[in-house]
């Protein structure tokens, strides 16, 4: 669980610099081309991890195909979320949007057979009400 942790705070830390930088991009590119930049240096990165980590590559056509789709609404998503920036508020944006993870836990628990706590729950409730707060 340690290191569960430990990633997920980089990812936030991460995330944090991407959601920011991407509402200062889209006030001087449009929304769509700036996900394709931001994507471009994105890939570098992944493709560099892929190379430094020294695994070997694995080909799961399923998984692959499982990924792609993914990224197909990874990238409408990114879209949808750069159109948000570009016309006002990252608070709200980044609040509204972010509430994927609600949507991530309720199909992690209904479909992956994936538990939550009653403290869990509770957080993702807090996670609502910031969305509805930050909405008004």
């Amino acid at each position: 669980m340690e290191k569960t942790v430990t990633f997920a705070v980089g990812a936030m830390l991460l995330y944090t610099g991407w959601a920011f930088l991407a509402k200062v991009a889209t006030g001087g590119l449009p929304a769509e081309q700036a996900v394709v930049y931001t994507y471009t240096a994105g890939i570098g990165v992944a493709v560099t991890y892929v190379a430094v980590s020294g695994e070997r590559l694995v080909t799961a056509p399923g998984s692959i195909g499982i990924a792609l789709v993914a990224g197909l609404f990874l990238g409408g998503g990114t879209i949808a979320y750069y159109l948000a920036l570009r016309s006002g508020s990252a608070a709200i944006a980044t609040g509204i949007s972010g509430m994927y993870i609600l949507g991530t836990a309720i199909l992690a628990v209904t479909v992956l057979d994936e538990s939550l706590t009653a403290v869990e729950l509770t957080g993702l409730g807090f996670a609502v009400v910031a969305v509805i707060l930050l909405s008004r």
